[in-house]
């Protein structure tokens, strides 16, 4: 999607050729062009990870019967379509986060390429340790959501079933499953999680009973098996929402990193944690620690990421209401005519329309959209001139991260000058509107309405 560009104050080749002279190194001796771009363009990205500045207008044209859930961010499921006009599509891989990485770690910038690094790591070091935190990052965050099957269902007379398993895709957790009987023998119910117990206090027959399940259960039965609070008595579907895992990496194909690209810099900083983990000389446990700090802060703020602020459907405003929400307070909203009409958040980046049309219908998503990269030189970086500052700050930061010792310690002080003016650009922004928390809430409404994680207490 063409992105809109406000601001002409500094172009790009500006604002490396600023880095550069911070740097003490207009030559570009010992940090190339090419990588100062790289550590500006992370620091925008982080910068929209943290203010949720590009706020965009997505427009499709949608059809609930043709494909019921739709993806803003990727074109992986192919059970959620391609949407690659959307302002959050997409487009780093494996490669990009190998290169940046590469250069903090003084190694030859060959991303997914033959190896031509030092002995202290090796390409599979990078594909391993970025394969490891990604799939953390989909469990932990959930950006990864969609439907997983069309012909997936439970056996007649049974009340468990196991969850395919192969190396190109895993299920990671499981957020919604309606049970959908086949034609002409009962209607579409959506399941209520439950647990063993729930079955054994309140259905104790379950065990006997035959009929549509209303209930599932993923804690009393096996790894990958799903229980449920009866037996099947038809033939069925199991319509399923589920985290998915990526594939194996195999360079020097490129792989998806399936979040979006705004928050790419979580996985860099995670995979470096292991790599400066690893026996040997290439250990560095005081940058490992940092990095690990990097990785953790950035899993935790994408848990509650906002991503969707407002919508209309035919260009009336219409309410975004998660999908624990519709299925509560709107039950089978999928196959009631008259249900509340909305757009329902599957998961990040996921939505469908509430109620399921056959017709095609004009949706207006309002999304905050990936921070524009400048393309070429002359291209404007597109933040306002107050931010230019701290932008350069976290630039210079991550480029004194090669350095290590004293020069990378002393420069936390410009990582904090970064925070400190999100922390301002947000309390501000607050008070800027009527309903600035309502469109920009602290906690996501999924998970208000169905957490995953237990709140921890305050130590």
């Amino acid at each position: 999607m063409a992105q809109n560009n406000p601001y002409a104050y500094q172009t790009s080749l500006q604002a490396e050729q600023a880095l550069a002279l911070r740097l003490n190194d207009t030559g570009n001796v010992h940090w190339l062009k090419a990588e100062l771009n790289l550590y500006i363009a992370e620091a925008l990205r982080a910068w929209n990870t943290l203010t949720q500045t590009w706020i965009q207008d997505f427009t499709a044209t949608y059809t609930s019967s043709a494909l019921p859930w739709q993806s803003t961010g990727n074109s992986q499921n192919s059970f959620v379509g391609s949407n690659p006009t959307s302002p959050r599509y997409q487009t780093l891989n494996d490669a990009y986060c190998y290169t940046i990485a590469q250069y903090h770690l003084l190694e030859n910038p060959t991303g997914n390429g033959t190896w031509t690094g030092t002995p202290q790591f090796s390409l599979a070091d990078f594909t391993q340790a970025l394969q490891r935190r990604r799939d953390a990052i989909l469990q932990l965050t959930g950006c990864n959501i969609g439907p997983f099957a069309t012909n997936f269902g439970l056996p007649a007379s049974t009340n468990r079933v196991q969850l395919p398993d192969s190396t190109a895709q895993s299920i990671l957790d499981l957020r919604r499953i309606r049970f959908l009987p086949a034609a002409g023998l009962g209607s579409p119910s959506t399941l209520f999680r439950e647990d063993g117990m729930a079955f054994e206090y309140f259905e104790n027959a379950y065990e006997q009973s035959y009929g549509t399940p209303m209930g599932w259960d993923v804690l009393a039965g096996p790894p990958l098996f799903i229980t449920f609070d009866a037996l099947a008595s038809a033939p069925n579907t199991l319509d399923i929402l589920a985290m998915l895992s990526g594939g194996i990496i195999t360079p020097p194909t490129a792989s998806p990193l399936l979040i979006p690209d705004d928050w790419y810099w979580v996985m860099k900083w995670g995979m470096m944690a292991d790599l400066l983990s690893k026996e040997s000389e290439s250990m560095d446990l005081a940058r490992a620690a940092y990095c690990e700090q990097r990785f953790r802060d950035g899993v935790q703020a994408m848990i509650e990421m906002p991503w969707l602020t407002q919508a209309r459907i035919n260009n009336v405003p219409c309410d975004t209401y998660s999908v624990a929400e519709a299925d509560t307070f709107d039950y089978e909203w999928q196959s009631n005519p008259t249900a509340q009409i909305g757009i329902v958040r599957g998961g990040i980046d996921l939505f469908a329309v509430s109620p399921t049309i056959t017709a095609s219908t004009g949706v207006v998503l309002s999304l905050v959209g990936n921070a524009p990269i400048p393309a070429t030189d002359g291209a404007y970086v597109q933040v306002s001139r107050d931010v230019l500052d701290v932008i350069l700050d976290e630039a210079q930061h991550l480029a004194l991260f090669k350095h290590g010792g004293a020069e990378f310690q002393q420069s936390l002080a410009l990582h904090q000058n970064f925070i400190r003016a999100a922390v301002d650009t947000n309390s501000r922004l607050k008070e800027s509107g009527i309903f600035a928390s309502t469109l920009r809430p602290p906690i996501s409404r999924q998970s208000e309405a169905d957490p995953r994680f237990a709140l921890q207490e305050t130590q």
